[in-house]
């Protein structure tokens, strides 16, 4: 393949719709029978070659006597590869977004778990992301860790409210906690709450239970967060979650009745 045909490709094209495309640059306006004396496609190909050429812009079509096709200025291939990119560029932010769905019908489909690992300040807001486009009721281990994350996590659980989503949490009895801890606020939140006195749990981990997914969340200087994806663990872990809400429901004293709450 000369190096003609190779940037021509580099446009988006195939072989034979380059090779097409150069027989029209090196001898001017043809007739689809003689383009495809040149290329040695045959002519119901060459017909469907011309046909995309012409979507391409990259052939001008003239109706005379004859109808032959001519090839366009080559700056229309690099128009070309530009809207290409931007295509490709789509394209990718769509697969990204939509990854975790299929992710989640592959894994519920399989016994094999899967594991994601995210750093930093961005991959844990990812996580929120996903469990935001997951969809389901949120079941959360709060670490008093997050503090630094509270714009965002607020903005993150007003969103969870608009699509009627609601978090099932176990949470530290901060000083803030306990302020904020009211029937009406944590109504108007989709938040049911199941207080603990702060010393029970000191982590910088905050493990949050979305689908079939397990994430642990760490707010610490590390800022390494996991999620597993097993509808089997996620099975175990809401298990422990309940075990834990019945325990602290008794054991410690809580600022109101969970069964006043309507989800």
């Amino acid at each position: 393949m000369n190096m003609e045909l190779e940037v021509i490709m580099k446009a988006g094209l195939t072989e034979p719709q380059a090779k097409t495309y150069m027989a029209l640059l090196k001898h001017g306006a043809m007739t689809p029978s003689q383009v495809a004396a040149k290329t040695g496609e045959t002519r119901t190909n060459t017909y469907a070659l011309l046909d995309r050429l012409s979507q391409f812009k990259l052939a001008q079509i003239t109706e005379d006597k004859k109808t032959t096709y001519a090839a366009t200025h080559p700056s229309n291939l690099e128009v070309l590869a530009e809207k290409r990119r931007r295509a490709l560029s789509k394209n990718e932010q769509i697969v990204k977004a939509n990854l975790s769905a299929l992710t989640d019908i592959f894994y519920a489909n399989s016994n094999q778990p899967g594991t994601k690992v995210f750093t930093g300040e961005e991959g844990i807001k990812e996580i929120y992301r996903d469990a935001l486009r997951t969809g389901k009721t949120v079941e959360l281990l709060r670490s008093r860790a997050d503090r630094p994350f509270y714009e965002f996590i607020m903005n993150y659980k007003h969103k969870l409210v608009q699509k009627g989503v609601w978090t099932i949490a176990l949470t530290p009895a901060s000083p803030g906690a306990l302020k904020a801890a009211t029937l009406e606020n944590d109504q108007s939140l989709c938040f049911e709450r199941t207080m603990f006195p702060p010393e029970a749990y000191t982590g910088s981990v905050s493990i949050m239970l979305y689908g079939d997914k397990i994430a642990m969340i760490d707010y610490g200087k590390t800022a390494v967060s996991t999620v597993i994806t097993s509808p089997a663990l996620a099975d175990c872990m809401r298990q422990i979650f309940a075990m834990l809400r019945e325990y602290w429901q008794k054991a410690y004293p809580q600022p109101y009745n969970i069964k006043d709450l309507k989800h």
